[in-house]
């Protein structure tokens, strides 16, 4: 029934919006015959009356020692409504006040072998967000090959700014010569004692650690904002005391 359905979204379950239309048809009631006509069984029913004689939805006249029950008027449950919405309006702002929402946990992945790689680099298209670059070895076109040419191509294409910093090795000197020669391309270095296998990158709200290793390259992959907002800061420190050649 559509009646007990829009009740229930006031906060009464369905026996008890059962009870209260019944009420509203009948009139003044007995027990028994609100049971009769609800099908509900006399000790459910009476716990559910006193339910809704707390809730001010029903009240009871006696006759002769005899209770019996009445329906509100629905004008007076809108009343009660609106006066509800009154007092919470009145206290929305200190509750307001006492929420402190939980810090959202940044997201910690972890891909793996050249297919994770290649996720990342379709991330980093997705995400169409400036790019910051350092600790490059030079050793990507080499381990994922074709994959590079294509990935460029779409960035290129889709005008994605990138700020990388190379390291001084022959395979890192070789790479940032093919990076300066790009458009939408920064390239500085820094000296051969800093080589790792690990190269690390941040672009939009992403922190990208990836480990080179030939036969099993991977990458965590770290989602937070302030994060790397940070490290983009530290990038720029670093770029600043890096050599352009």
């Amino acid at each position: 029934m559509a009646l007990i359905e829009e009740l229930r979204k006031i906060g009464l379950n369905e026996k008890e919006s059962k009870v209260y239309l019944t009420l509203l048809e009948l009139g003044d009631s007995l027990a028994s015959e609100i049971a009769k006509k609800t099908n509900i069984n006399r000790s459910l029913l009476y716990s559910i009356l006193d339910e809704l004689i707390d809730k001010g939805i029903v009240t009871y006249i006696l006759k002769n020692n005899v209770r019996f029950y009445r329906a509100a008027e629905p004008n007076k449950i809108l009343s009660m409504l609106k006066e509800k919405e009154k007092i919470f309006s009145s206290i929305l702002p200190d509750l307001i006040s006492l929420h402190k929402p939980k810090t959202k946990k940044p997201i910690v992945e972890i891909l793996e072998g050249k297919e994770g790689i290649k996720t990342i680099l379709n991330d980093l298209l997705k995400q169409n967000e400036e790019w910051f670059a350092f600790n490059i070895p030079g050793k990507g076109p080499e381990i994922l090959g074709p994959t590079v040419h294509a990935f460029e191509k779409e960035r290129q294409k889709a005008k994605i700014i990138l700020n990388v910093i190379c390291v001084r090795t022959k395979q890192g000197l070789k790479r940032g010569k093919e990076f300066s020669q790009m458009k939408h391309t920064n390239v500085k270095y820094v000296p051969e004692k800093y080589e790792s296998p690990a190269s690390n990158w941040i672009y939009g709200d992403r922190i990208v650690i990836i480990f080179w290793y030939q036969e099993f390259p991977f990458a965590i992959r770290i989602i937070d904002k302030n994060l790397a907002d940070s490290y983009k800061n530290y990038f720029k420190v670093l770029w600043q005391a890096s050599d352009k050649s």
